[in-house]
């Protein structure tokens, strides 16, 4: 499978962004070539939500900074609802590519099922979720955290929009709770993409 159009989430600020940089150096000698894609900074977004955040921070509020994510995912799926393309690639700024990485995600396209919406070329927090094997390296699991590095398929943006309208929690537990039961989601374990300068759990 080719390497689908691949958007890299940012910021536009005056000063550079150290990890974006760093990210963009990265994609060049990956021989991935990518657009960035400009979103909500948190810096000027000071929109808080109504409601607490009672999973694991009971009585309190996420901040500007999962807001300004949240938005900034929504604004890029509603773009990709335009696009005439059948799948993207969505990293964040701090995407890390395995050397690996090339070999890895061949084997497990070979093997994806043609129902797909999403696959997670990044992941975490996978130990323990009900998990089905595919074939090679590719997995169900329900459901992966982080929001990263995904492959989206076109047709899963309709549920995405949908769905996602109401800011309330970090986005990967937003798209646990809300919207990849309704979706065909697969995994590549161990992930082929990290983040830079960030530890996550497997």
């Amino acid at each position: 499978m080719n390497i689908p159009r691949t958007f890299v989430i940012t910021m536009r600020r005056s000063e550079p962004i150290p990890r974006f940089e760093a990210t963009s150096k990265h994609l060049a000698e990956m021989g991935i070539p990518f657009e960035p894609f400009y979103g909500v900074d948190n810096r000027v977004c000071r929109l808080l939500p109504l409601d607490t955040f009672d999973i694991d921070r009971v009585g309190d509020k996420i901040g500007e900074i999962h807001v300004a994510a949240h938005l900034t995912h929504y604004l890029l799926w509603k773009v990709l609802s335009y696009l005439p393309e059948d799948s993207f690639w969505a990293l964040e700024y701090d995407a890390l590519f395995e050397p690996d990485w090339r070999e890895r995600f061949d084997a497990a396209m070979s093997v994806l099922p043609d129902d797909w919406d999403a696959v997670f070329l990044g992941s975490c927090c996978t130990a323990n979720r009900p998990t089905t094997h595919i074939g090679k390296n590719l997995y169900e699991v329900h459901w992966p955290l982080c929001g990263h590095a995904i492959m989206w398929r076109k047709k899963a943006m309709q549920v995405m929009l949908e769905v996602h309208q109401k800011v309330w929690a970090p986005l990967d537990i937003a798209l646990f709770y809300d919207s990849l039961p309704k979706l065909k989601v697969y995994t590549i374990l161990p992930r082929i993409v990290n983040q830079l300068a960030t530890t996550i759990p497997p």
